[in-house]
């Protein structure tokens, strides 16, 4: 597929839409009935959400119903033929608001997860302020692109990083963690300069 010429096709399994290989979404010129008239209703693009963990979804009105879809669902479902009925949707930059057809694949969910722990972190975390934790026991300062790959890495809750950060509680699991903004650690006396 050519990537720099973007290309609308329908959606497969929802006719009122169609996606492009870029990642939009638009619905069509349709004849809507209202009681005993009909509305002729222009389509038009719609309006990109994040859902809060990087991924954008739209709001469609179907049967008199509102549904929100994730986008890059749409735009696999519509462009990549999956036969091996595979349940998820990788991001192969990482980031979940990329959703040019270029940048997805269907995968499983072993793969996903196995694909984001060796190339990346997602578009959240990646934007996620950086962390160091010092362990209480040796004093060994580790440095974390955000809080989620600290709690990852060291086994601890992230919302007890974040409680730590924020002083509600001292430590978790043996760690202090320091939000890295700049500032130097004073190791020793456990405080920021």
């Amino acid at each position: 597929m050519n990537n720099s010429v973007e290309s609308w096709e329908r959606h497969p399994d929802i006719g009122i839409i169609e996606v492009s290989n870029f990642g939009r979404v638009r619905t069509l010129d349709r004849i809507v009935p209202r009681g005993k008239y009909t509305q002729f209703v222009k389509g038009l693009i719609l309006k990109q959400y994040d859902n809060g963990n990087g991924y954008l979804h739209v709001v469609l009105s179907m049967n008199g119903k509102t549904v929100t879809k994730k986008v890059h669902r749409l735009v696999a479902e519509t462009f990549i033929s999956n036969p091996d009925n595979l349940t998820e949707v990788n991001h192969k930059d990482c980031n979940r608001a990329n959703n040019n057809v270029e940048n997805l694949e269907w995968c499983t969910r072993s793969y996903n997860r196995q694909y984001r722990e060796k190339y990346g972190v997602s578009q959240t975390e990646a934007l996620g302020n950086p962390v160091f934790a010092i362990n209480l026991e040796t004093l060994e300062v580790s440095h974390f692109r955000s809080q989620s790959e600290a709690s990852r890495e060291l086994g601890v809750f992230k919302q007890n990083v974040n409680n730590v950060i924020k002083g509600i509680i001292k430590q978790t699991g043996g760690y202090l963690f320091v939000s890295d903004d700049g500032h130097s650690v004073d190791v020793v006396n456990h405080k920021i300069k």
